[in-house]
């Protein structure tokens, strides 16, 4: 096995092996020739839990989930909007290519790294669900989900609560200050450090935005350690507030028109993701995206009209990255809206799209015909052989 993880690390760049030494904190301080790095490397991951209770949930949930399949098959797999630390680091593989529509890939785990971690991987996640790791990890990830970008300063006065001593305090700040999603995801701004979101593409685009746009807004908003929490939680999929009576909608929303287990978290992602842009034309389209994309499922206009009121309220409703964290409800700025005009042309065009999908896969199945046995009965129900009947078009 540690052969096999050796020679996997050996086709690997020299600057690839540095970047997964220094993932894990174990980049040596001395330079040091590929062949070296690549030993170090082999060695350092031998020994599995120390550098499994180094990933977070989402890429150990990940290697679970490939870990139970089986080593080399594919699972598929809903991407979220940033890959997994596994994927950067070439743990697992990775095709883009979809067996069943666009918004989903397939991934495996490399049999090496199947017999290195399978053993290990249950005990570990389990671990960190009863020492409160993940509670922890979502707490952090929510923090910076709701403002995007947030000072170092208003990041911890978001998660602080009162301690008892100085010294429970100080543990709780070095957990948090040894966390990924700190070393990961933190840029400097004006001399000034800030936390951010791992969904924020262009941090400085963001920022600039901020002072152009919505410059009167100088105060963050107040977020609860309940409110980051939640917003850290099923990851890659986070979302805010599924808890508030605009969360609680839109989720029974989506259910209806046939969203459901990890299909429901990402289609509510997008849906709070795009609510972070500024409602032009194109993110209006985006922020209705997993509306429109059930339209067929939707029986009548003026239910579509009634749902898009559900997703728009909830959009309306949750903290705004370009507003500090403040939503347009609260501050006026960043109101979606959608004039019925709008609405009757979304429902109009996905509709006539649907229809035109659907007749298109009915007559895919019922004419497509596989090659079978000369002799076999040809599979369009016919009676005939194969090869008297559609097996003649194909010899």
């Amino acid at each position: 096995m540690q052969s096999a993880i050796h020679d996997i690390l050996s086709s690997r760049t020299k600057e690839e092996i540095e970047a997964t030494l220094d993932y894990f904190d174990a980049l040596p301080l001395r330079v040091m020739h590929k062949n070296e790095l690549v030993r170090t490397l082999s060695s350092y991951l031998s020994a599995p839990k120390v550098w499994l209770n180094k990933l977070m949930e989402q890429d150990l949930r990940l290697l679970q989930t490939l870990c139970k399949a089986g080593p080399g098959n594919s699972v598929e797999i809903i991407p979220g909007d940033y890959p997994s630390v596994v994927e950067v680091l070439h743990f697992v593989n990775s095709d883009s290519t979809s067996v069943s529509g666009k918004d989903t890939c397939l991934m495996s785990i490399p049999s090496a790294f199947y017999e290195l971690i399978s053993n290990d991987i249950d005990a570990v996640i389990e671990r960190k669900e009863l020492d409160g790791s993940f509670a922890l990890e979502h707490l952090i990830l929510g923090a910076v989900n709701i403002y995007g970008a947030v000072p170092l300063r208003t990041f911890v006065d978001c998660i602080f609560d009162d301690f008892d001593d100085y010294e429970s305090m100080r543990a709780f700040a070095e957990s948090v200050a040894g966390h990924p999603v700190i070393r990961l995801y933190q840029e400097e701004y004006r001399g000034e450090a800030y936390l951010v979101s791992p969904f924020v593409e262009n941090f400085d685009d963001l920022m600039q935005h901020r002072r152009e746009l919505y410059k009167g807004l100088r105060r963050y908003a107040k977020a609860s350690r309940e409110q980051a929490e939640s917003c850290g939680s099923n990851s890659p999929f986070c979302s805010y507030g599924m808890e508030t009576p605009e969360g609680k909608a839109l989720l029974d929303m989506l259910y209806a028109i046939g969203y459901e287990g990890e299909s429901l978290m990402a289609a509510a992602h997008t849906v709070w993701l795009n609510s972070q842009y500024d409602p032009n034309r194109e993110n209006l389209d985006m922020l209705m995206s997993p509306l429109s994309a059930a339209v067929a499922d939707i029986e009548t206009e003026e239910l579509f009209f009634h749902y898009a009121g559900i997703l728009l309220e909830y959009a309306n409703s949750v903290p705004k990255w370009l507003l500090k964290g403040h939503s347009a409800k609260s501050s006026g700025y960043m109101v979606y809206e959608a004039s019925d005009e709008y609405l009757s042309e979304i429902y109009g065009a996905d509709l006539q799209n649907a229809e035109d999908e659907s007749v298109v896969k009915l007559f895919e199945r019922v004419n497509k015909v596989h090659p079978v046995a000369p002799d076999a009965p040809c599979p369009c129900g016919s009676g005939l052989s194969y090869r008297l009947c559609h097996g003649k078009f194909f010899s």
